[in-house]
């Protein structure tokens, strides 16, 4: 019983709150409004992005398989392994004196080295 009083009474401060703000004196009606005849706008539109701040974007690698990432180029010992999945690089691209292909990429370490494996596929964007 004591809750259902306890609903009751809230129920009727939620009315009484709405019948007194129903009950509000409104101002600024049509006979107080003025007539805007010009615009503070202008007609120019205004460029937020330009051609300079475009920037190309970088290849992105698919690999294929379990793939380890070096802290240097030509560097054996791997800092970590990655798991098949797409990555973005830095752009940076070497090749090493046995004609291995390396890329930039970010990681969770930060910035590494991968020799990109015959199996990956290198998506290289349109300019």
């Amino acid at each position: 019983m004591k809750k259902f009083a306890s609903i009751a009474v809230a129920m009727g401060l939620v009315a009484s709150f709405a019948a007194t703000a129903s009950a509000d004196e409104v101002s600024g009606t049509a006979a107080n409004a003025t007539t805007v005849t010009g615009s503070t706008y202008g007609d120019k539109f205004e460029t937020v992005i330009t051609q300079t701040d475009l920037k190309p974007a970088t290849p992105m690698i698919i690999l294929t398989k379990a793939t380890p990432f070096h802290l240097s180029v030509g560097s054996m010992t791997p800092a970590g392994w990655l798991s098949a999945q797409t990555i973005d690089t830095t752009g940076a691209v070497t090749t090493d004196s046995a004609g291995n292909e390396w890329r930039e990429i970010y990681t969770w370490l930060g910035k590494a080295w991968i020799k990109v494996p015959s199996s990956a596929y290198v998506i290289t964007p349109a300019l």
